[in-house]
């Protein structure tokens, strides 16, 4: 047993004397299958602070039933985890090493030990099509909990779950709604170990700075309610939660997981430049600094994976009379190998004590008291100010590009000016707590600036890239050099209509009216 895979399921606690509903009535039930138990025995581990419980993460070994072997889950959503699983072999008196990596930015190198041991008798159903096609399992389980530090807090209950397996979202709420009806209650925890090690959860404060992690979903500390810092730090701590789930995701090499941690690394390191002097500027500096660098080796991973997905397209949109020499394999032989050196360097960066420093001084970054100064001002005036101030760059930036010929001086007028509607967007979308709907506007103003300038550094990065491929092709009298040469022009032709785009988006949003709650 091994792999991965994502599992939407639905909790309900019962009574004892609870009678599982007749499910046929749900619609797309054509039958439930015959009942089948196993008696289960699951060994949960974590830090002595419980700090993969505490994020609501799952680290087991089971015994018995069809799935037994060590499970690590990941939260998703509500009721969505990603289930990753090796078999009871890979982890003969330990863990297994690599799901200990996947949780390192959670256990920052603290230990993981036996913390709860939970003995269930399951008794479980499948919920079949008229076809037979199994599209759910409902387990009746009746659990008894067995914490390791302290056993007088161990207890027993029932609970009934429902997972998907074929079926949709549409069915787990119809089923959900049945086992209500039927008198079944919605679960209060997420999983049993959280249940069983509710009493020890009670007794440690939320994660916070420091080793444990920060709880980025917890109120703003005690203090900062109605400053500037408190809006802007709500905005940190929600980014480095972001980076930090993305973490074990980007090591899984799950799909999008690079953009989704490098966006919230580049999120991160503009709010810490823009609302600068809301920060101790010496930790500001250098958090600006570890994650320039953090975002620097992820972006060449993700860089290669927009370059794949485009070239694809780009190929694949040429007739066949047009498309001389085998230019996709050429293509991909480039970036595959520049990808698996990318994917490395990934590792080895996540993999770092730097890295584990990073997250570490985050946390703290969060639990930091408030400073004197603008971080005490009434917010408004003070948010105001300094997104204002992100603005202005951003127009100076525009303007200086007009009196600059085609060549490498505009190309790179053109990357700052979109590196800067970067900025503006995420500081405007920081503040949009503060002042709703025309932040969020004015933020998704910014990224139609930044995604149609981006496109144009798009064309530029694969101009260059097919250039060197095609002059190479050439000397070596390759077939596809012509083939090279005409996506070539089609790079070039994207790069001018890009331009032409920004030039009328500009003339948009460069208009008062978006920006007349920045002076209210």
């Amino acid at each position: 047993m091994g792999g991965t895979h994502r599992e939407a399921e639905r909790k309900f606690e019962v009574d004892p004397g609870f009678r599982l509903p007749s499910l046929t009535d749900v619609r797309g039930v054509a039958a439930v299958g015959e009942p089948e138990t196993f008696d289960l025995e699951a060994v949960y581990f974590d830090s002595d602070d419980l700090r993969l419980a505490r994020r609501k993460i799952t680290l087991r070994r089971r015994s018995g039933g069809p799935d037994e072997g060590w499970h690590l889950k990941l939260p998703v959503a509500a009721d969505v985890r990603d289930e990753i699983q090796r078999p009871l072999a890979a982890g003969v008196g330990s863990v297994p090493g690599d799901l200990l990596d996947l949780v390192d930015a959670y256990l920052r190198g603290a230990p993981v030990r036996p913390v709860v041991t939970l003995r269930t008798r399951r008794t479980a159903r499948l919920l079949l099509d008229g076809s037979g096609q199994a599209l759910a399992e409902v387990v009746d389980d009746h659990v008894t909990s067995e914490p390791v530090d302290d056993p007088e807090t161990g207890s027993q209950w029932r609970e009934i779950e429902v997972e998907l397996v074929s079926g949709g979202r549409r069915l787990l709420g119809a089923v959900g709604d049945a086992l209500l009806l039927a008198g079944a209650g919605p679960a209060a925890s997420t999983s049993k170990a959280t249940r069983a090690l509710g009493p020890a959860l009670a007794r440690l404060r939320p994660p916070s700075g420091g080793r444990g992690g920060t709880d980025a979903t917890a109120p703003a500390p005690e203090g900062l309610a109605g400053s500037a810092r408190s809006v802007v730090m709500a905005y940190v701590a929600k980014n480095v939660e972001a980076l930090t789930a993305a973490d074990p995701r980007v090591r899984l090499d799950g799909p999008d997981a690079v953009h989704k941690m490098r966006v919230a690394a580049r999120r991160l390191r503009s709010t810490l430049r823009t609302f600068e002097s809301l920060f101790d500027q010496d930790r500001a500096r250098r958090l600006d600094g570890e994650l320039r660098d953090l975002a620097s080796a992820l972006s060449g991973a993700r860089d290669n994976e927009v370059l794949l997905e485009h070239f694809d397209a780009a190929v694949a949109a040429l007739p066949p009379e047009l498309t001389v020499g085998p230019v996709a394999d050429q293509i991909h032989g480039h970036l595959t190998v520049d990808g698996s050196q990318a994917r490395q360097q990934v590792l080895a960066t996540l993999r770092d004590e730097r890295y584990r420093r990073l997250l570490l001084d985050l946390d703290e970054l969060i639990a930091a008291p408030v400073l004197d100064g603008p971080g005490r001002d009434e917010a408004g005036p003070t948010l105001a100010r300094l997104v204002r101030h992100a603005d202005r760059r951003l127009t100076r930036k525009v303007g200086r590009i007009e009196a600059i010929d085609p060549g490498p001086a505009r190309d790179e007028a053109l990357h700052s000016a979109r590196k800067q509607a970067k900025r503006l967007r995420y500081a405007a979308e920081a503040v949009t707590p503060l002042w709703g709907d025309p932040a969020a506007d004015f933020a998704r103003r910014a990224a139609e600036v930044q995604e149609v300038l981006g496109t144009r550094q798009d064309a530029a990065v694969a101009r260059e890239l097919l250039t060197r491929w095609g002059l190479e092709e050439q000397k070596a009298n390759g077939a596809s050099s012509f083939t090279l040469g005409l996506l070539l022009g089609r790079e070039e032709t994207r790069m001018v209509a890009a331009e032409r785009d920004f030039d009328a988006l500009w003339a948009e949003v460069s208009r008062h009216r978006h920006r007349r709650w920045l002076k209210e």
